[in-house]
C-alpha cells in the first residue's frame, strides 16, 4: 500500500510577480486544471495553469508578461488538519494560450529563466586538466548560480572541447557521457549521480488492488538490451605514423594478447594462393569493453568511437554508456491518488504486480489538480 500519506483535499497556492503577490484567492475560483511536471534532471520542470475566462480578465489586463515569476505550491489536508505541502518551485512564464468558446486561458511556465546566458550564449573553448566538478563549478559561477556536486565519482579530464555550444548543452553532454545528470533552477546548478540516487530507500510502497492506485502500465524490452559496450579510442602518446589497428583490454583494464607488429608484415594467402591484404597495427588505437554479466547472450553489442586519453577514462565511458542503454529495459507508468511525497529522483517499491515487483526510480512525476488531485509517475526498475 501507499504508506505515510493519504490526502483528503488539495488546493493550489500561487505567488505572482516581482512582489510575490498571493493570487490564490483569484485563481482558484477560475481554476480548471493545474499540472506540475517534475523531471529528475537534464530537462526543465514545467507548470501549466488553465483558467476559465468568462469576463476576459485573464486574457486582458491580468495576463502575465513573458518571463514573469510564478511560485506554486500544492497544499493538502483538511480545514481541521493541515497536511504536507508540495513546493513546486519558481517558474518563468513561457507561453499563453487563449481559446474558446468557452473562453479559457492556459499559462505555461518553466523552471529555467528564458534569457540567461547559460542556455543562450554559444561558446567555444578548451577545458584542460580539470575535473568534471571544476568545469561545472565554473559554469555555475559564470551564471551566478549556487553549485552542488552530489556524486562519489569526479571524472578527471586531460582535455574537453566546447565547440559552439551553450554552457548548459555542453555540461549536459559531458555529464551524460560520464554517467551523471544535471538539474538547473533559477538559483542552483546540481550535478548528481543517478546511479547513487537509485540506491536510496523507497519513500513509500505502492500495492496493486488498493484504492490509491488509479491505473498502471508496464513495458519490458528484450530487443533493445545490450550485453557490452566497446569504446575505441586513440592514445596520442602512442601514436605512430602510417599505422592502424590497436590494443585491447579486458573488463579489468588488463591488456589482452595481440598479434605482434611483425605479423602484420607477413604475407597471408588464401586457398587459391592469392595474397590477402592485411592492415598494419597501431598501438595508439585502443579498445575497452564493458560487459553486463546479467544480460542475455542474445543481447546486442554496442560499438562507440570516442576520444579518451587513458584506459581509466575509456572504462568510465563504456560502463556509463552500458548502464544508460540498459537502465530502462523495464519501465512503467503509475497514476495514484495525489501524493506530495512522490517527486523525481526518489525511489518507490511496487508490490503485487507479479514479475514487475521491486524498486523503481521516479524519472518524472506529474502532479495534477482539476476534478481531484492525482500524481502520475514515469518510472524504471532498479536493483534493490
Amino acid at each position: 500500500m501507499i504508506d505515510n500519506f493519504q490526502p483528503r483535499q488539495a488546493y493550489l497556492r500561487v505567488l505572482w510577480g516581482p512582489d510575490a503577490s498571493n493570487m490564490t484567492q483569484y485563481l482558484n475560483p477560475d481554476l480548471l486544471s493545474f499540472s506540475y511536471s517534475d523531471k529528475d534532471g537534464d530537462e526543465a520542470d514545467e507548470i501549466s495553469i488553465t483558467l476559465k475566462d468568462e469576463t476576459g480578465k485573464w486574457a486582458g489586463s491580468w495576463t502575465p508578461d513573458g518571463g514573469m515569476v510564478l511560485e506554486a505550491y500544492i497544499a493538502t489536508g483538511t480545514p481541521l488538519s493541515k497536511g504536507p505541502e508540495l513546493y513546486c518551485g519558481k517558474f518563468f512564464v513561457d507561453g499563453i494560450d487563449f481559446s474558446g468558446p468557452p473562453r479559457t486561458v492556459s499559462i505555461q511556465a518553466v523552471s529555467i529563466p528564458l534569457a540567461v546566458p547559460i542556455r543562450r550564449l554559444v561558446k567555444s573553448r578548451a577545458w584542460e586538466s580539470q575535473t568534471l566538478s571544476a568545469i561545472a563549478k565554473t559554469i555555475a559561477e559564470e551564471a551566478d548560480l549556487e553549485f552542488l556536486f552530489d556524486s562519489d565519482d569526479d571524472p578527471q579530464f586531460d582535455r574537453q572541447d566546447q565547440s559552439r555550444e551553450n554552457n548548459l548543452k555542453f555540461l549536459k553532454r559531458l555529464c551524460s557521457e560520464n554517467g551523471l545528470s544535471v538539474k538547473v533552477t533559477d538559483k542552483q546548478l546540481v550535478v548528481f549521480s543517478k546511479e547513487k540516487y537509485e540506491k536510496k530507500e523507497p519513500v513509500a510502497t505502492v500495492a496493486v488492488g488498493r484504492s490509491e492506485v488509479l491505473s498502471f502500465r508496464f513495458s519490458q524490452s528484450h530487443s533493445e538490451t545490450y550485453k557490452s559496450v566497446t569504446v575505441s579510442y586513440r592514445n596520442p602518446k602512442l601514436k605512430k605514423k602510417g599505422c592502424a589497428g590497436g590494443e585491447m583490454f579486458d573488463k579489468y583494464g588488463r591488456p589482452t594478447k595481440a598479434a605482434p607488429a611483425s605479423a602484420a608484415k607477413a604475407d597471408i594467402f588464401d586457398e587459391h594462393g592469392r595474397r590477402i591484404k592485411t592492415k598494419k597495427t597501431n598501438p595508439a588505437v585502443m579498445e575497452y569493453t564493458a560487459t553486463d554479466p546479467n544480460a542475455d547472450e542474445s543481447a546486442q553489442d554496442f560499438q562507440w568511437k570516442k576520444r579518451a586519453t587513458s584506459i581509466a577514462e575509456a572504462k568510465r565511458l563504456a560502463e556509463a554508456k552500458l548502464r544508460a542503454l540498459n537502465a530502462k529495459s523495464i519501465t512503467g507508468e503509475v497514476t495514484v491518488v495525489g501524493n506530495p511525497l512522490f517527486v523525481a529522483g526518489e525511489v518507490i517499491a511496487l508490490s503485487g504486480f507479479g514479475s514487475f515487483d521491486g524498486n523503481f526510480y521516479i524519472d518524472s512525476a506529474t502532479h495534477s489538480l482539476g476534478g481531484g488531485y492525482t500524481t502520475s509517475l514515469q518510472i524504471h526498475r532498479v536493483k534493490a
